[in-house]
């Protein structure tokens, strides 16, 4: 693991990957008797390792997996930013982990030699840019590093030197966080991006066809050849020196962590896509709210309007509080969502029916506003507080306010 903590280490180094140059497609066949050495039990590990990568990089992608916020420590002498804990991937899909928060003080980055090689930010909101623009932008990047540690005694060569007597016997897995003066150049690697192809056809079907099998990227061997440049970009921020001459530098601005590439986990892209938890065959589901459905009042009741809405569960009557369901209509005229008095609210074995004395104009925006938090959330009959809206992702036992929308009447 590295992590720079002075002005002389802002440049990166580049670190070899022991696991390559090596082969994914083949793996020792073992027989008895067989005579075996390092060579061959370091091919049996990278046939794994470089599978494994294979598999992140063509199947998931590059980008941030968790973690790995890019934040910052200032005060009146000393500027330090912070990287926390977390999990990437890079474009040769290797798992990179920073498993504690690191630390990179750059109070005197302006008077090293690192400083000259930053360029001004380009034009943008609050950004004015002139010829002698002090402001500089750096790009913070993390990279994936392999660490030989733990030496252990080894068998020499004759007439080796007295220090060939020892040979690490460990690889770690680590990182290297650093300031660049350019944002990482992703060409040459295998990084798929279906986005970028230029008049996709409108059948989704043809145009992932068209993007499985004419592939615009490099060969796939570019992840097991040996060139392990791969650098992630986590965040930009704007510095300026601070003093004449100069002392340190400060913070312009916040850091924007939002230029990351992103790495949705597999079960969070379901849950965004179908708009549902997938929940294991036979779990309970949650308590939400579901439909919502507006009618106008007839005969007796023209003067009323009425709104049926559908929960997951029957709730518990004594939980209804005056202030645990809202109604509210949209005044075209004036713009603005304006409240209904609810004249009853009454619950019922598939959710609640409620009526309010007034006329509803012809489509007419409507909204419903239950509580799930607070002392007049809406509970089951378990006592379970209201989970938000049918497709909502809440954790067990956690309640959430539900906002449902229809227009008056509705139709089907």
């Amino acid at each position: 693991m590295s992590t720079p903590t002075a002005a002389e280490t802002f440049i990166p180094l580049d670190d070899p990957d022991p696991a390559t140059p090596g082969d994914p497609f083949t793996r020792l066949r073992y027989s008895y008797g067989q005579l075996l050495g390092a060579e061959d039990f370091t091919t049996e590990q990278r046939y794994f390792l470089l599978r494994s990568r294979l598999h992140n990089a063509a199947l998931h992608g590059y980008g941030t997996v968790w973690g790995l916020k890019v934040g910052s420590q200032e005060n009146e002498t000393t500027l330090t930013l912070t990287c926390d804990t977390g999990l990437a991937i890079d474009p040769l899909g290797r798992e990179v982990y920073v498993p504690q928060k690191a630390c990179l003080d750059i109070t005197g980055l302006a008077t090293t030699r690192f400083w000259a090689d930053l360029a001004a930010p380009p034009p943008g909101p609050g950004v004015e840019v002139t010829a002698d623009n002090p402001r500089r932008r750096v790009y913070v990047v993390l990279r994936y590093r392999a660490c030989l540690t733990e030496q252990v005694p080894a068998i020499t060569q004759p007439c080796a030197g007295q220090d060939a007597g020892l040979a690490p016997s460990r690889v770690q897995d680590g990182y290297r966080l650093c300031l660049e003066a350019a944002p990482p150049d992703l060409t040459g690697l295998p990084v798929r991006d279906i986005t970028t192809r230029a008049n996709p056809p409108a059948d989704f079907r043809t145009r992932l066809l068209e993007h499985i099998i004419n592939p615009d990227t490099p060969p796939p061997a570019r992840l097991w050849s040996g060139a392990d440049d791969a650098p992630l970009l986590l965040a930009v921020l704007d510095l300026e020196p601070v003093g004449n001459p100069v002392e340190r530098v400060k913070l312009l601005g916040t850091i924007d962590n939002s230029v990351r590439a992103l790495l949705p986990a597999v079960q969070t892209v379901a849950d965004l896509a179908l708009g549902i938890r997938l929940e294991a065959a036979g779990a309970p589901s949650p308590f939400q709210a579901g439909k919502l459905q507006s009618r106008a009042g007839e005969g007796a009741d023209a003067a009323r309007s009425f709104l049926d809405l559908i929960t997951t569960r029957p709730l518990m009557p004594a939980s209804l509080a005056p202030g645990s369901v809202r109604v509210l209509r949209f005044d075209e005229a004036n713009k603005q969502w304006l409240p209904v008095a609810i004249a009853t609210q009454t619950p019922s074995a598939t959710g609640l029916a409620l009526v309010v004395d007034e006329v509803l104009q012809a489509g007419a925006p409507i909204q419903v506003c239950l509580l799930g938090t607070g002392a007049e959330a809406i509970l089951d009959m378990g006592g379970q507080p209201l989970a938000g809206a049918i497709g909502e992702v809440v954790p067990p036992g956690t309640g959430r306010d539900a906002c449902l929308f229809t227009l008056h009447p509705t139709t089907a």
